[in-house]
């Protein structure tokens, strides 16, 4: 069977029941492909990046190239991750009542050792890497990165992809201006990216509708009409 593919943050999650995010929508109406969701509320890029590239690898191993499809929005730059050998110390957990978010959480699955890390978080270790070893440039280095690493991969196996941004805030337009992001910046291939700045402006601005309760995730029919008039319209273009 076909393979949809489809990975980034809380815009993205096929966990919760609250909202149908973009990707369910799209499952809806490619009923030929088999969806695999690689999306987890606050996780960076790195981590989806990561899952991508083991997913895509472990699907090749018995589909062809062209029975693939890869759809991925990116997260904030600002959120980071890294792999902890002791999985099991105290500071590698965040606790999460509702379920949407494994942390530690796996690339391979079974293997929790990668931990999250978003700005906001008040524990402990989260509050030391921003305060010590964060950097405004280098957050978006390493999303560029990210971005060029997963788009060089799904090029090498001619994989058909298209990508997005949950805000405009993950590639803003100075990056071409600093001499540190500029030669990554340069290196992406913005053909592939959907036709928007990010998702939340797009939702917000063109549908009529408000977002969820929270006043910041767009709403399962904003996420429909995002799905019905910009996912499916590009792919049918490509």
């Amino acid at each position: 069977m076909k393979k949809l593919i489809t990975s980034g943050c809380s815009f993205s999650e096929c966990i919760s029941t609250h909202i149908d995010t973009w990707p369910r929508h799209l499952a809806r109406l490619m009923p030929q492909y088999e969806h695999i969701s690689k999306a987890m509320s606050s996780q960076g890029n790195g981590l989806i990046s990561r899952g991508i590239i083991y997913e895509v690898s472990e699907q090749l191993k018995t589909n062809s190239a062209e029975d693939i499809i890869v759809g991925i929005v990116w997260s904030g730059p600002s959120r980071h991750d890294f792999y902890l050998e002791n999985a099991d110390h105290p500071k590698a957990f965040r606790k999460n009542q509702d379920g949407w978010i494994e942390n530690p959480t796996s690339v391979v699955p079974g293997i929790r050792k990668w931990v999250i890390l978003n700005h906001h978080w008040t524990i402990s270790h989260a509050k030391e890497w921003y305060k010590y070893f964060h950097s405004h440039t280098g957050q978006y280095i390493a999303t560029l990165e990210n971005i060029l690493r997963t788009q060089w991969f799904l090029e090498k196996h001619n994989i058909k992809y298209f990508m997005s941004t949950f805000t405009a805030e993950v590639l803003p337009k100075n990056l071409i201006d600093d001499l540190s992001t500029k030669h990554l910046y340069e290196q992406i291939d913005f053909t592939k990216f959907l036709p928007i700045v990010g998702v939340a402006e797009w939702c917000e601005k063109n549908t009529g509708l408000p977002l969820s309760t929270d006043g910041f995730h767009p709403s399962t029919e904003q996420h429909k009409l995002f799905t019905d008039k910009i996912i499916m319209e590009a792919l049918h273009e490509s």
